[in-house]
C-alpha cells in the first residue's frame, strides 16, 4: 500500500509532511506540517501514515462484514 504522507524538503532547508491525497502539507489539528527539522517531521509523518493505515484497514473491515 502506498503511503498517504511523504516528506519534502523545501527551499529553505526545513521540511513539509506532504498529504498525497489532498494536494497540500498534511494538517495536525489546525497547525500545518511545514517549517519542521527532519526528525520532527518524520516522526509526524510516521503517526500520520500509521494513523491513515489504521483507518484504511478498518473501513476495509466494516465494508467486508456489511457483505
Amino acid at each position: 500500500m502506498e503511503k498517504r504522507y511523504e516528506l519534502v524538503l523545501d527551499p529553505s532547508d526545513l521540511w513539509t509532511v506532504w498529504d498525497s491525497k489532498t494536494e497540500e502539507p498534511a494538517m495536525l489539528g489546525f497547525a500545518p506540517l511545514m517549517g519542521l527539522t527532519k526528525p520532527e517531521a518524520s516522526i509526524a509523518c510516521a503517526l500520520l501514515n500509521d494513523i491513515d493505515e489504521k483507518r484504511t484497514k478498518a473501513r476495509s473491515g466494516r465494508d467486508q462484514s456489511a457483505a
